[in-house]
This record gives structure tokens, C-alpha cells and sequence, in this order.
């Protein structure tokens, strides 16, 4: 298993021009906030203090989120091409059990996930602290690390379900752009989530990503939201919270408890229902052999 995941992180690492692709979805949000988001909102919001202090970690939020999705799923990838090219049957004919060849992409994937978010945060962070100015507490490194390993679980069994149903490379082609594309509207940054309507906003909050996005935007934002808003009113900070996903609204607005339920309830279920699949088709294997 520890060989395969080794295997998996060479080639991943190796292939620059696949490396660079899975975090181009969190260089876009990037680039478009810097040339259009930016301007717009910092009009919206103009009556907060330090408004781009407030905004430039909450991109780096939702940056972060995007960048666990994709890369986690450029990540696990690796399954289907070794499918299609016949080595993982080489794998499965060895003593090692396909649980363990499955873990080993699905640990694989965590790994590049973690240190994905980490280069993302520091990549962003560099540019907003030299551009705006904007400081991290360094007492919100070690939970943002806590969650980056949480957020890089989560998303890698997701990445695995999905993955697990795609048997040819086109197709995982097809889906991959999708799923990049359009994690950085499920995050809730390319349009706030208060400015869509109400089944847009229903999507989003069904997405796992949108509460890790949450989470992040709750650990980098607190302290500046604190300070920005501490002479404005209670339901000024609540309203600029719901419009911008910085937990969502349900029957009340989401806890960071609830928040990282989520997450984990998604790892867990997607784990279970890929286990579930591989034990239905090991034993239709074993029949056919009969």
C-alpha cells in the first residue's frame, strides 16, 4: 500500500503540466477577484472598515476549498488511467487485498490535497499581505492545518465515489472540468450566495466544499470581522455573514460544529458506499469464478 501511494505522489509531482492544471480552478478564482470581483464588492461593502482586509481572507477561504476539490481529484485520478491500462488488474493479482490498493490511492490523494492547500494558502497569503497588507494570526496556523487535513479526507473520498463509476478516460476528462468549473460557484465565490436565488443558494448549501469553505473563511476572517464591525450593529455582521457564506442559513444559521460535521458525515458516507461497492463486486467476481 505505502509503495503504491509512493508511486501515486511521484507521478503526480512529476507531471507539472497535470500539477499546474489541478490548482488552475483556485488561480482563476484568484485572478478573477483581483480584475472583477474585487472592485465590486469592495463597492458593496464599502460601508465595513478595512473592507479588503475582511474580503482578501475571505477569497482565500472559498481558494482553499476549490483547491482541496481539485486536486484531490487530479489526485485519485491515477485510478482510472491505471485501470484503463490494465495495471491495476497487475495490482489485484498480487497478495495485497483491493481494500488496501484502494486506500493507497485514497491516502495518495490526501496527502497531495494537504500539501496542495498549504502552497495555495501561502501562495495567496504572500500576494494579499504584499498587495493589501492583510496579517494572519499565527495562532490560526495550526487549525487551519487541522482543517486542511479534515477538508483533504473529506474531499479525497468524494474524489473517490466519483471516480469509482468512471471506467474510461474520456469521460473522467469530462467530468474532472466539470467538477473544476464549478466548484468555485459551489464555494460561493464567483457570486456571493446571497445574491442568488433560493435554489441556487439550496445547491450550494448541499455541497459539502461550501462548509469547509465556511470554516476557512470563519478561522481567517474572525478577528478582522471582530474589529470591523465592532461599532456597527449585531444584525449589520449577521446580514454580511449569510450573504457572503460564512455559515449558512437553515432553520438558524450553521455552527462551526455543524459545519465540521458535514464534512465529516460526507467522508464518512462516501467512504461506506465505495466499500459497499467493492465488496458487491468481489464477490460477484468470486461467483463468476465458480
Amino acid at each position: 500500500m505505502f509503495s503504491l501511494m509512493k508511486r501515486n505522489l511521484t507521478l503526480y509531482f512529476k507531471d507539472r503540466s497535470g500539477l499546474f492544471f489541478s490548482i488552475l480552478s483556485s488561480l482563476i478564482v484568484l485572478g478573477l477577484y483581483i480584475v472583477f470581483l474585487k472592485n465590486g464588492m469592495f463597492k458593496n461593502w464599502s460601508e465595513v472598515p478595512h473592507t479588503v482586509k475582511v474580503l482578501d481572507p475571505w477569497l482565500i477561504g472559498g481558494m482553499l476549498s476549490v483547491t482541496a476539490t481539485t486536486t484531490t481529484l487530479a489526485g485519485i485520478n491515477r485510478l482510472v488511467k491505471d485501470r484503463e491500462q490494465q495495471q491495476l488488474q497487475d495490482f489485484l493479482i498480487t497478495l495485497v487485498k483491493p481494500f488496501l490498493i484502494q486506500l493507497g490511492y485514497f491516502l495518495s490523494a490526501v496527502v497531495i490535497g494537504i500539501i496542495m492547500q498549504i502552497i495555495v494558502f501561502l501562495t495567496a497569503w504572500g500576494y494579499f499581505a504584499y498587495s493589501d497588507n492583510i496579517e494572519v494570526e499565527t495562532n490560526v496556523f495550526l487549525p487551519l492545518l487541522g482543517l486542511a487535513i479534515i477538508n483533504a479526507f473529506s474531499a479525497s473520498a468524494i474524489s473517490l465515489l466519483v471516480v469509482t463509476f468512471i471506467k474510461k478516460l474520456t469521460t473522467l476528462s469530462t467530468v474532472s472540468s466539470i467538477i473544476s468549473t464549478a466548484s468555485g460557484f459551489f464555494s460561493g465565490i464567483y457570486i456571493p450566495i446571497g445574491s442568488l436565488p433560493t435554489f441556487a443558494q439550496t445547491l450550494i448549501k448541499i455541497y459539502p466544499g461550501s462548509y469547509s469553505a465556511s470554516l476557512y473563511r470563519r478561522l481567517l476572517m474572525n478577528n478582522q470581522l471582530s474589529s470591523s464591525f465592532k461599532h456597527l450593529s449585531n444584525n449589520e455582521l449577521i446580514d454580511f455573514k449569510k450573504q457572503l457564506g460564512i455559515g449558512y442559513q437553515w432553520q438558524s444559521m450553521t455552527s462551526s460544529t455543524q459545519e465540521f460535521s458535514v464534512l465529516i458525515i460526507a467522508l464518512l458516507a462516501a467512504l461506506l458506499i465505495v466499500a459497499f461497492k467493492s465488496f458487491f463486486e468481489n464477490r460477484l467476481r468470486k461467483d463468476r469464478r465458480l
